[in-house]
């Protein structure tokens, strides 16, 4: 009894003792690599459960916000202002949907330290998304690939998102989002983005699982070059696991800290160094 007694009082220890940045990277390295392998839906939550508190402990590490973490094979870049960091993965699920978690540490200059939130991946009705706030609570996940501060100065506190979301297994979807720092709430969505139907709070273009489509940011031209979708078939309009990239391109253009968006540009002469973009009149190749 004494000798059951004894590993468990120094295994409490072992636990409670903190894990160096590097010793976290290896384990959480390591669970991440195991969900490509798993059975059910249960292991999966188990793994993320575990990353999830080893990534929590790590955060009592003054110095983890500017720590590369080079062993993951997961999202945690840093936006360009050295505002904001991003921790964040997905779990695949057995039936093609996905669950995303994300950390996000806010870097406070003046006093050189950070605060971070956990984002919940409650929100999936796709209805009226577009024109919603969202709270940390409350978020539409996604694994973001990029971050892009919307003050040249970088004294803004919103944030362009971009995101990619496996739906399921008929469709995935581009997700381009804002993140706005309110004290210490984060808020999601933002009346950025102008279109000819209006002004919309975030972007969600929906496509075939069996295509690619590119929404990629040009630093030097301050755009968003987005892949224009479309059905195969016109009779299938509104039907998205028809929807796929169709030869022409659309723009997001930074303007005065909002994004207009242009349709149809001829982005071979954009990109290349025109520093306006040439909207083509003709009608959109089917």
């Amino acid at each position: 009894m004494k000798w059951v007694l004894s590993i468990l009082f120094f295994g409490m220890l072992a636990s409670a003792s903190a894990l160096s940045l590097e010793e976290t990277e290896t384990a959480v390295s390591a669970l991440h690599a195991k969900l490509a392998k798993i059975d059910n839906n249960e292991q999966g939550d188990s793994i993320c459960d575990q990353m999830r508190n080893l990534i929590i402990e790590s955060f009592n590490e003054p110095t983890v916000f500017d720590y590369p973490f080079d062993k993951w094979q997961f999202c945690k870049i840093v936006s360009k202002d050295h505002r904001i960091r991003l921790i964040n993965w997905n779990l695949p699920y057995i039936d093609g949907t996905h669950k995303y978690f994300c950390f996000v540490l806010v870097w406070n200059e003046k006093q050189k330290s950070f605060t971070w939130t956990e984002l919940f991946d409650q929100q999936r009705e796709i209805e009226k998304i577009e024109n919603k706030y969202l709270t940390s609570e409350k978020w539409f996940g996604s694994l973001y690939y990029e971050i892009i501060p919307m003050d040249k100065k970088g004294r803004g506190d919103t944030y362009t998102l971009l995101g990619w979301d496996g739906k399921d297994k008929l469709t995935t979807r581009k997700v381009i989002d804002a993140i706005t720092i309110l004290g210490n709430k984060l808020r999601f969505g933002a009346g950025i983005y102008l279109t000819d139907d209006g002004t919309r709070k975030r972007m969600i273009l929906e496509y075939s699982d069996e295509v690619s489509a590119s929404v990629k940011y040009h630093p030097k031209k301050e755009a968003i070059v987005i892949d224009h979708l479309s059905p195969k078939n016109p009779l299938m309009t509104g039907i998205y696991a028809d929807y796929g990239p169709d030869g022409s391109y659309d723009l997001l253009l930074l303007k005065k800290g909002k994004w207009e968006f242009i349709e149809n540009v001829d982005i071979s002469d954009f990109v290349n160094g025109n520093d306006k973009p040439f909207r083509d009149p003709r009608v959109r190749r089917k």
